[in-house]
């Protein structure tokens, strides 16, 4: 897992959990984002709330995945 603090270093963590995401381990860079997501909102910092959360919460909302209902 990337470290998160600064926006350079939430910058950071976002291209690593994009690279997850494109080279095909979906899971672990939704993880990341959702991690990174967390955190911003946590300490809200300013930068990566105006610049990088918007990012990450449109990514996490494309790549939700919808599990089919079991029929009854």
């Amino acid at each position: 897992m990337p470290n998160f603090g600064t926006v350079r270093e939430n910058e950071a963590a976002f291209d690593v959990a994009i690279a997850y995401i494109t080279s095909g381990d979906i899971e672990y860079g939704r993880s990341i984002l959702a991690a990174l997501r967390d955190h911003i909102c946590s300490t809200g910092e300013q930068k990566s709330v105006q610049w990088i959360l918007p990012k990450v919460l449109e990514i996490l909302e494309e790549r939700q995945i919808c599990r089919p209902i079991p029929p009854s």
